[in-house]
């Protein structure tokens, strides 16, 4: 009898987790409002740093992985037009020594 009582809370507890999810994961109702632009403390260039034209910059581990991979590679001289390139290889399959051939291909 014990057993079927810590069945069934278990069960409570899942659903009213389940509940909970559901109702954090629904869509921004009339009530949501954008905040107004003159509350935005964000500089122009924090804000537009992930749209397009404008690539991010590699991040420091993105910048060691390439040290690692091709220590000849100067990582100062990498332009902000082949940081995709780079990265789309960084994060693609393969092993280190395709990785590296691509990113010698592409920097020299």
């Amino acid at each position: 009898m014990k057993s079927y009582a810590v069945v069934f809370v278990i069960g409570a507890l899942l659903v009213v987790a389940g509940l909970a999810m559901v109702n954090r994961s629904r869509t921004p109702g009339t009530d949501d409002r954008a905040a107004a632009p003159s509350e935005q403390t964000e500089t122009e260039s924090e804000r537009y740093a992930m749209s397009l034209g404008r690539p991010v910059e590699l991040t420091q581990g993105e910048m060691q992985q390439v040290r690692t991979l091709a220590p000849s590679i100067d990582t100062s001289r990498i332009r902000p037009e082949e940081v995709g390139k780079i990265r789309a290889i960084l994060h693609s399959q393969g092993n280190d020594a395709n990785k590296r051939g691509r990113l010698e291909r592409l920097l020299n």
